[in-house]
């Protein structure tokens, strides 16, 4: 059994998230191509290389870098023009 590469994300009943992979399952008798189906992954999956997007995206997030927003920070007015804008 081989992972795609695919994964995806649920919400259980007690609100814990869980990670859903993909893998190709061999049919019986070894007919034809395997049959893809979704399990829930085990700790042994992100040691497969069809994981390591995930993982990266991971490190990325943790780390903080390449925010997608860019936010502009605006001048504080000194004490004069505060006092000013007040009347």
């Amino acid at each position: 059994m081989s992972l795609t590469g695919r994964f995806w994300f649920r919400k259980s009943w007690t609100g814990r998230l869980v990670l859903l992979v993909e893998e190709v399952r061999p049919r019986w008798f070894g007919r034809g191509a395997g049959k893809p189906r979704w399990r829930n992954a085990r700790l042994m999956d992100f040691a497969e290389p069809e994981l390591r997007p995930l993982m990266a995206m991971e490190k990325i997030h943790r780390t903080g870098g390449a925010s997608a927003t860019v936010h502009t920070l605006r001048p504080v007015p000194d004490a004069s023009a505060r006092s000013a804008a007040n009347g």
